[in-house]
């Protein structure tokens, strides 16, 4: 009998396991073992030593394995169009995996093309706050009046019209004239 089931029959107990925890899962550093033991015994408690583990994406409730991709892409986001959390907490995705690398390269093109425009240099930053009020915001509004939002988020559908756009009319910038085509196209 190994040491750490001995010691939980004598009654000695067994050494706190250490653990992460990021939002509400938690990862085993050191005691995999006793975690077993834990469990074979069916107890509803064990001593751990829990090191929180702070992001610059909050993990949201009900965090599990599976979305922790979604998160990465998402992190990955936050660094590369540092936007504030209110403006961040707007960009949701149906298919975040898919969506926040896509969003990330559309922002980043849309800055290259400003700059070239305003002749100077931008920091992220600069280039994120550019673009949520001055192309984001305002698409998303028309988009939402015209009532080419659909059902979708609104990341999706600033996402769709965007690609839409520019595969169909080769340009990135927003008319009368270009909604109508759209539209018609979205009928």
């Amino acid at each position: 009998m190994d040491a750490d089931h001995e010691a939980q029959r004598r009654g000695t107990g067994m050494p706190p396991i250490k653990v992460f925890r990021v939002g509400g899962m938690h990862f085993v550093e050191d005691g995999h073992h006793r975690v077993s033991v834990a469990c074979y015994m069916q107890l509803d408690v064990i001593e751990a030593y829990v090191t929180e583990i702070v992001t610059r994406v909050d993990p949201g409730e009900g965090l599990n394995r599976a979305m922790l991709p979604a998160k990465d892409h998402e992190r990955l986001f936050v660094e590369r169009v540092p936007l504030p959390r209110a403006a961040r907490e707007r960009i949701v995705f149906t298919h975040p995996e898919d969506g926040y690398g896509e969003m990330a390269e559309a922002v980043e093109a849309w800055g290259f093309r400003l700059m070239q425009a305003l002749e100077r240099p931008m920091d992220r930053r600069e280039v994120a706050e550019a673009w949520w009020y001055d192309e984001y915001i305002p698409v998303s509004e028309m988009l939402e009046e015209t009532g080419l939002r659909g059902s979708c988020t609104e990341a999706d559908a600033y996402l769709r019209i965007s690609r839409l756009r520019y595969q169909l009319l080769r340009t990135h910038d927003w008319s009368d004239d270009i909604v109508e085509q759209l539209r018609a196209l979205l009928a």
